[in-house]
């Protein structure tokens, strides 16, 4: 299936039937008195979370979605129907703002969430409604009131509790695939992913956290290289961001310190509350270093870094160093939903809380 997080739909609700002016009229009743009934409501629009969808695709094809009308009211006291509800189902996560105004009408973030998007008119009042004692054949009537239209863009944002960050081909899709059930593709080119994959990652019995692997960013992303920003919103709502840094690169040239701070700094670029989030470092492919060698090179990666966040060494193709990570990161998710997180001030991004040294993450 395609994936698609962001689209523009037209939703209109239905309008409400006009009232009707009607009398009874029998035999050997001279005076029946007015019967006209109301006019029924026109159908509202609804917005439902639903946990089974993961992309607004439904919403690329089908732009507008309009509820039907109610029905006008009819003689002998009878009222008009009302217009049917519509019900659209969209992913948990899924962000309503109205276009004309720019304002946020609603945010998704519990499935099974139900939230009014246009609201239904009113049906008109019969001349039922307006008899008196004074005022006993009123003609009067009135119709029914329109209902809302509005003009939505849908933008998704994938409901994780950590997110992989990184440049192209530094092993997220490999390390999300070793530690959950997902199964994203992997080559050994750049920008084999092209939309966010969601894995779940069973650390125990009753103990597990969401990952989202989102595409490789490079340097130059802010200006549109690559494929930009365009998914970094995906990590918006993530509690911890695990920056995966490649050992081992192909290209012996590559400064491995170098691209993990240009991460870093398109990051910063996109958003500064993102940038400020709990961030760790994993470095990947250990197993592509020689033994002699891996001590020295991640000392002088931490040095030259200049964090004092946790650093991790991992080989996600051979699975090794997977456990430490996957403990530490459960224990931090499970800490950060408990306890209600305090603002975090970019220029102390490196002594935020939960973040522990580098010899101590390592030891």
């Amino acid at each position: 299936m395609k994936f698609v997080d962001e689209v523009t739909i037209d939703v209109a609700a239905g309008n409400g039937g006009a009232g009707c002016a009607s009398f009874r009229r029998e035999k050997f009743i001279p005076f029946g008195g007015p019967n006209g009934g109301d006019g029924g409501r026109g159908g509202s629009i609804y917005a439902v979370a639903d946990l089974n969808l993961n992309t607004l695709i439904d919403y690329r094809y089908a732009r507008r979605h309009e509820a039907r009308n109610g029905e006008a009211g009819r003689g002998s006291d009878q009222f008009g129907a009302a217009g049917d509800d519509i019900i659209l189902r969209m992913p948990a996560g899924t962000i309503l703002t109205d276009v004309a105004t720019g304002q946020a009408v609603a945010e998704l973030l519990v499935p099974g969430e139900r939230v009014l998007l246009c609201r239904g008119g009113d049906g008109g009042f019969g001349n039922l409604h307006f008899k008196t004692s004074t005022n006993r054949a009123p003609r009067q009537k009135t119709p029914g009131w329109p209902g809302e239209q509005k003009k939505l863009k849908l933008e998704l944002r994938v409901l994780a509790d950590v997110g992989l960050l990184g440049m192209p081909n530094a092993g997220k899709s490999t390390l999300i695939a070793a530690i959950s059930n997902a199964r994203p593709k992997i080559a050994d080119y750049p920008f084999t992913t092209l939309h966010p994959n969601l894995g779940v990652v069973r650390v125990g019995p009753e103990q597990s956290f969401v990952v989202a692997d989102i595409p490789g960013l490079i340097e130059g992303a802010a200006e549109g290289a690559g494929l930009g920003h365009q998914f970094l919103r995906h990590l918006q709502r993530t509690r911890l961001l695990l920056h995966l840094v490649d050992m081992a690169p192909f290209d012996e040239s590559v400064d491995p310190v170098a691209q993990a701070k240009a991460i870093v700094k398109e990051l910063k670029k996109y958003d500064p509350a993102l940038h400020a989030k709990p961030r760790w470092l994993v470095l990947n492919k250990m197993d592509m270093v020689p033994a002699d060698e891996r001590a020295a090179r991640v000392n002088d990666f931490v040095k030259r870094m200049r964090t004092k966040a946790p650093v991790f060494e991992v080989s996600a193709l051979a699975r090794q160093g997977l456990q430490p990570l996957l403990k530490a990161v459960y224990k931090h998710v499970a800490a950060s939903k408990n306890a209600v997180p305090a603002p975090v001030d970019p220029r102390f991004d490196d002594l935020a809380e939960g973040k522990v040294s580098a010899e101590k993450a390592r030891g």
